[in-house]
């Protein structure tokens, strides 16, 4: 056994960590924190720091923590008793942050305690702002939860883990924006509702009645979903870089680590997919016996990592014409799988990044199935250019889809639709075909995909496109996430930033 887990963890490297080969020249010059220095030449005021030019190498006087969100655990499985975790966005350039350790005051009505909370992060180095996860264990029946550093403290918000999952199987979705493809979302909720999941799902803007269409699946049961906030620092008496547009991908690490300290303690399994990462298990009627089974092969794996076979299909432009068998029939397979992602065991895992954990030594790949990853959908009426610019070749359907769930997957789309509210008010307003995937998608190619896979112009920078230029539509309105946006007190080393009572705005527009 020993050896064969050798085996099975060089194999998963070798897979995974060709994408960090990829950037390990930035990485000699991205931890700069034991090198870099507060350039004497430049004089900042305090506030964000509009040159980036030197975004991934000055070092700042104070370093800027955004708390995405905070977690008090009574019991856990992994954490231990009374327990705190953190999710954090941090400015690793000016301190290293790798191993970092953050101080914790919680508080009840007769004791405050001070703690130390070790922390690991996640993801590729060469971003400014990295996804961090700090835990401690603090007093019992928490009633109040500072951070502290040298001797000043700030109140943060918190939240309670849940105890209690809608399924046993919980899968997180990473963060949509401008999001508009309710085709993707059908075949993704529907085909997670048969096998016994529910998505949990991100947002940070969607079309307006794309978002009354989710809001009738939340009301069923199907999904929950759930803010996905821009970071903002209110006030700093330091200077800052910009976190959202030097942070990887829209900190989608961190939506994944907060899905997975939300459900912790209440899932036996996560999973942790992009909207169009679909599967369809092999042998068994639901995930939660397949995972079982995929287990029981390996008892002491974290994890399991799917491959993701990319795919197209063609979209139904109306909701009144979607069609499963339809849609299933015009799927086609390429003959390439790449990087995949996970499924873990909660009580094994306490932070995670895009695709995995990097602290995760005992995952195992499996070879078959892999993950439906249906990126490229195909209009019927449109000129599909992104085809065009990412070549791919396609063919016959690699992966099994079985015909007894196709057609119980298509009787529950076709109650669903006969909703008189959805048939009459919603689907009539849905897009019938893409504005902002082809717009995204260029700007994903030119800041990142092209060089990383099409051997086009470009570095290996900080993946993001945060600075996408995304038009605003009079016949098409987006639901936005707010909140409130709080800064601390000026602290050294560590300043924090957060944001609490979020709420979703119709008046900020289809944006990032």
């Amino acid at each position: 056994m020993a050896s064969l887990r050798r085996s099975r963890t060089i194999l998963y490297f070798l897979t995974v960590t060709c994408f960090y080969c990829q950037f390990f020249w930035i990485y000699k010059k991205s931890r700069l924190s034991e090198n870099s220095v507060i350039d004497p030449s430049m004089t900042f005021k305090a506030g964000m720091i509009e040159d980036t030019t030197n975004v991934t190498v000055l070092k700042l006087p104070v370093v800027h923590v955004f708390l995405v969100s905070a977690y008090y655990y009574p019991t856990s499985k992994s954490l231990g008793p009374n327990a705190v975790a953190l999710n954090m966005v941090v400015d690793s350039k000016s301190l290293n942050i790798d191993n970092a350790t953050y101080s914790v005051v919680g508080s009840n009505s007769t004791h405050r305690v001070i703690s130390n909370a070790p922390s690991q992060v996640e993801g590729v180095p060469n971003c400014r702002y990295t996804t961090a996860m700090a835990s401690t264990n603090s007093v019992s029946n928490l009633a109040k939860l500072e951070m502290e550093s040298n001797g000043m403290t700030v109140e943060i918000p918190f939240k309670k883990a849940r105890y209690s999952a809608p399924r046993p199987v919980i899968v997180c979705i990473s963060p949509q924006f401008v999001a508009e493809q309710w085709q993707i979302f059908m075949m993704q909720v529907h085909v997670s509702h048969r096998f016994g999941g529910h998505l949990h799902i991100y947002l940070t803007s969607i079309i307006d009645s794309y978002f009354e269409l989710m809001k009738k699946y939340e009301l069923l049961g199907f999904i929950t979903i759930d803010f996905w906030l821009r970071m903002k620092f209110s006030k700093t008496e330091t200077p800052f870089f910009e976190p959202n547009g030097n942070v990887e991908w829209r900190n989608q690490a961190g939506a994944q680590i907060d899905c997975l300290l939300q459900y912790k303690e209440a899932a036996e399994y996560i999973a942790f997919f992009d909207m169009d990462d679909i599967l369809f298990p092999k042998t068994y009627p639901r995930y939660i016996e397949e995972f079982q089974a995929e287990w029981s092969v390996d008892p002491l794996s974290n994890s399991i990592y799917y491959g993701r076979r990319e795919h197209e299909f063609v979209k139904a432009e109306k909701f009144s014409e979607f069609n499963f068998p339809d849609l299933v029939t015009s799927l086609r397979s390429s003959s390439t799988v790449k990087r995949g992602k996970v499924v873990v065991r909660p009580d094994r895992y306490n932070s995670t990044w895009i695709h995995y954990s990097w602290h995760d030594l005992n995952s195992r790949i499996i070879a078959s199935p892999n993950l439906i990853h249906v990126q490229r959908p195909t209009q019927k009426h449109g000129d599909n250019k992104m085809l065009i610019k990412w070549k791919m070749e396609f063919g016959p359907l690699n992966e099994t889809i079985k015909s007894v769930d196709i057609a119980a997957i298509q009787r529950e789309i076709e109650k669903i639709r006969n909703d008189s509210s959805i048939h009459s008010d919603i689907s009539p307003r849905l897009p019938a075909s893409d504005f902002y995937l082809p717009i995204v998608f260029d700007c994903y190619y030119k800041s990142f995909y092209g060089a990383a896979f099409d051997n086009q112009p470009g570095g290996f920078l900080c993946p993001n496109a945060d600075s996408c230029e995304l038009p605003q539509r009079e016949n098409f309105k987006c639901i936005h996430s707010d909140a409130e946006y709080h800064s601390g007190p000026h602290m050294v080393p560590y300043t924090f930033h957060y944001a609490k009572k979020p709420f979703w705005s119709s008046s900020i527009g289809c944006y990032q």
